[in-house]
């Protein structure tokens, strides 16, 4: 064989053999084609029977279903709901009920100085709400007077909720509205999609940097339910939910400084309830403990549901939703409505 052959085959030999693969190593994978791509980012979750992809595209919805006595309807599926959003009819993708459905959940617990007389009520119908939620929900809590702090953050352990409950000491003015927005964050930074807010107060905001306005926009904004429970100081008064005004189930307000038009703004907005607890033992009765122990209940009889937008524009638009079921006896509670993505 001539210098030149051997060269030649040198090359070749040294070339396969720098191009052979490492027994340890896999050959490079082609990246995947875009229009393979689903257009949303998702992940998989399993629920129940059934595997269903969460994404920011996915609009959720807690519904309450409640009949013309008041009382939770259960055992309803997903073909009894219909879902309009700014009037067309969506197509429901996810359906769950509240028992199977984990919760991230904040309490907002008012300790201002005018507490001084009520915190140990309040503190023990907590106590009782704590023990009620489902076992695995995970829970915050927020203490505000003159500022809000985050007095425990999420635990799963409720003993670690009642010590830090037990901790609390009224003192200083009232920024609701800077509570409220802490809360909404940090419940909007919980592990499970189901979030809620239980917010405890027995006045207006007298401290607050953000705003009303702009408060109940953040919740407007968020997936966050908020129950608002105000604690009156008057002689007269009785037990009832958001929806009534003045007299009526909200009972006279006398000379008490709970201002339950702020309270309702905040539960309408998001879907949740509004309270108002005036005269809370009288008769034998601890109206706040009923009050804690029925959202608790709420939350568990819960329907939850989501859908991915016929309007795929992200314009920052605010999108009305109306939730319906078949049965027109029953009542329907949910939010009014959410912003697009900008």
């Amino acid at each position: 064989m001539g210098p030149l052959r051997i060269i030649f085959a040198a090359s070749l030999l040294a070339f396969a053999i720098a191009n052979v693969p490492a027994k340890s190593g896999r050959a490079p994978q082609p990246a995947p084609s875009p229009q393979n791509q689903d257009k949303r980012t998702n992940d998989q979750k399993k629920t129940g029977d059934e595997t269903i992809r969460i994404d920011t595209d996915l609009v959720m919805l807690n519904a309450t279903v409640i009949n013309d006595r008041g009382r939770f309807v259960a055992g309803l599926k997903r073909n009894d709901f219909s879902v309009y959003e700014d009037g067309v009819k969506q197509q429901i993708e996810y359906f769950n009920t509240g028992d199977r459905e984990p919760i991230s959940l904040g309490i907002v617990f008012d300790t201002s100085g005018s507490m001084i007389d009520k915190i140990d009520g309040v503190r023990d119908a907590v106590e009782h709400f704590v023990k009620a939620v489902a076992p695995g929900d995970e829970i915050f809590l927020i203490r505000f007077s003159s500022d809000a702090e985050l007095a425990q953050d999420f635990t799963d352990d409720k003993r670690r909720i009642l010590s830090a409950v037990d901790r609390l000491r009224p003192f200083g003015s009232t920024a609701l509205y800077d509570a409220i927005a802490m809360g909404l964050e940090r419940a909007g930074e919980g592990k499970h999609r189901k979030r809620a807010l239980m917010l405890l107060t027995d006045g207006n905001d007298t401290s607050s940097e953000i705003k009303l306005d702009e408060a109940v926009e953040l919740a407007r904004k968020s997936e966050v339910i908020i129950y608002a429970l105000g604690i009156g100081h008057g002689e007269r008064g009785s037990f009832g939910h958001g929806g009534g005004h003045g007299g009526g189930i909200f009972g006279r307000r006398g000379g008490d400084t709970v201002d339950m038009d702020v309270l309702r703004a905040f539960a309408e907005a998001t879907g949740g309830e509004a309270f108002f607890l005036e005269d809370a033992h009288r008769g034998g009765r601890d109206l706040i403990d009923e009050a804690v122990l029925q959202v608790a209940d709420e939350l568990k009889r819960q329907y939850t549901l989501g859908y991915y937008p016929t309007n795929t524009r992200k314009d920052g638009s605010f999108r009305k939703i109306k939730v319906e079921v078949t049965d027109k006896s029953l009542r329907v509670r949910a939010k009014r409505g959410y912003h697009a993505q900008g």
